[in-house]
C-alpha cells in the first residue's frame, strides 16, 4: 500500500531524529524546502508538521522556525528572562569597541538592566564554547552579539537557533549571519564602500585599489559598494587591484606587505577596509620612502581615533559608534517586549575629509 504524502514527511523527520541526524533543539527545513524535496503542496507539509507538533516531536517558534522539541527548552521558556543582558563582542578594549559598548551599557542601565560583556577574540571556537555554556546552564539572559567571521560559513549557527527555540531575544550588532533570521544593527557597509570610492573618483582617481577583509561580512559588503561606485562611474573593475586580507593578517601586517606592493602597483588611490588597515598601509608606505597622498591617496572607514592620529590624518567614512550602541540596546529592549518586532537598522554614513587624499590630474 502506497504511503500517504504527509506520512512520508512525518516518517522522514522521525527517522532523522532516531538516527541522530537531528538532535533536540535543531531547526528543521522550512515548509517551502520540504515541499520542494517531496514535490508536494505546502498545505500537506503543514499538516504533517502540525501532527508532529501535536505529538510533541516538534516545536514551532513564531518568526523563527520549527525545531525538534527539547524538553529542557520547553521548561526553560516558561521561566522569566533575566534582567542581565549578555553582550558577546569580538574585542573589548581597542579601536571603536569601547565607545559602542559604553553607550550600549549606559542605555540598558537606564531601563534597569545590567550587562555582562564577554569577548570571543573573533574566534569561532570561543564563540562555540560560550554559546554551549549558555545552553548547558539554562541561561535566560537576552543576548546582543557581534558575529564572528561573518563572511565565512559558521558551524555555530545551530547554537543561536537553539537559544531562539528557548525564547531568548537575540540581536546582532556590526554585522550578521546570513543563515539566521535574527535582526541586526550596523552601519550601511555597502554605502560605506561606495562613498569612499566615489570620493576618490571625484578627486580624479580612476586607478583605485581596494584592501578588503575576506572573513567578515562587512568586508564583502564594503567591496560591493566599491564595485557599485566604479560601475556607476563607468570605470572597469581590475581584479589585480584588489587585495583580500583576513583577521590574522591584520594582526601581523608584515605577512601581506609584498602582496600589497603588487596589488597597488600603478594605482593612485586605495580604499581600505578600515582605519586600522589604512594606518598600517600609510606607515609601510612612509617607511619605503613613498608619500601620502602624493604617491598614493588613502581612504579609511570608521573615522576612529586612528584616522586623526595617523602620520597623515586620514580621510575616513564615519562609523556611528555611540548611536549604534544606544540603538542596539533600545532595539533589544523592544525585542524583549515584542519578540516579533522588525528592528533591523543600518545607519547611513558620511565621509570626513582630512589630508590623506589629493586631487589627481591625469598627464
Amino acid at each position: 500500500m502506497r504511503m500517504s504524502k504527509y506520512r512520508q514527511v512525518t516518517e522522514w523527520i522521525q527517522n532523522r531524529i532516531a538516527s541522530g541526524e537531528l538532535n533536540r533543539g535543531d531547526q528543521i527545513e522550512s515548509e517551502n524546502d520540504i515541499s520542494r524535496v517531496f514535490g508536494i503542496s505546502r498545505q500537506t507539509v503543514r499538516h504533517a508538521l502540525g501532527l508532529l507538533e501535536q505529538q510533541g516531536v516538534l516545536t514551532r517558534v513564531q518568526g523563527s522556525g520549527t525545531y525538534v522539541s527539547d524538553e529542557k527548552a520547553v521548561e526553560e521558556e516558561k521561566k522569566e528572562l533575566s534582567h542581565t543582558v549578555t553582550i558577546l563582542t569580538t574585542y573589548v578594549d581597542n579601536y571603536i569597541f569601547p565607545r559602542i559598548l559604553r553607550s550600549m551599557v549606559e542605555r540598558l542601565e537606564k531601563d534597569g538592566y545590567s550587562a555582562r560583556i564577554m569577548f570571543t577574540g573573533n574566534r569561532i571556537e570561543t564563540e562555540r564554547r560560550l554559546l554551549e555554556r549558555f545552553l548547558e546552564e539554562g541561561n535566560r539572559d537576552p543576548l546582543i552579539a557581534e558575529p564572528v567571521m561573518s563572511g565565512l560559513p559558521n558551524p555555530n549557527l545551530k547554537y543561536y537557533r537553539r537559544l531562539m527555540s528557548r525564547g531568548i531575544p537575540i540581536l546582532f550588532f556590526n554585522s550578521f549571519y546570513e543563515g539566521l533570521n535574527i535582526p541586526h544593527i550596523s552601519m550601511d557597509d555597502i554605502q560605506a564602500g561606495k562613498i569612499a570610492t566615489e570620493y576618490l573618483i571625484r578627486k580624479g582617481h580612476t586607478r583605485i585599489a581596494g584592501v578588503f577583509k575576506t572573513d567578515d561580512g562587512q568586508g564583502r559588503r564594503r567591496y560591493l559598494g566599491y564595485l557599485k561606485a566604479l560601475g556607476h562611474a563607468g570605470i572597469e573593475v581590475d581584479e589585480s587591484r584588489i587585495c583580500w586580507i583576513d583577521t590574522l593578517e591584520i594582526k601581523d601586517f608584515s605577512r601581506i606587505v609584498e602582496k600589497l606592493k603588487n596589488r597597488l602597483r600603478g594605482c593612485t588611490a586605495c580604499v581600505c577596509y578600515n582605519d586600522e588597515v589604512a594606518h598600517e598601509l600609510t606607515r609601510r608606505m612612509l617607511q619605503n620612502g613613498k608619500k601620502i597622498p602624493e604617491d598614493l591617496s588613502v581612504v579609511g572607514i570608521d573615522n576612529s581615533d586612528l584616522a586623526r592620529l595617523n602620520p597623515v590624518p586620514l580621510t575616513s567614512v564615519g562609523h556611528p559608534m555611540d548611536a549604534l550602541g544606544t540603538r542596539a540596546a533600545e532595539m533589544l529592549l523592544q525585542l524583549i517586549k515584542n519578540p516579533n518586532s522588525d528592528v533591523t537598522y543600518e545607519f547611513p554614513v558620511e565621509i570626513s575629509e582630512r589630508s590623506s587624499v589629493c586631487t589627481y590630474a591625469a598627464e
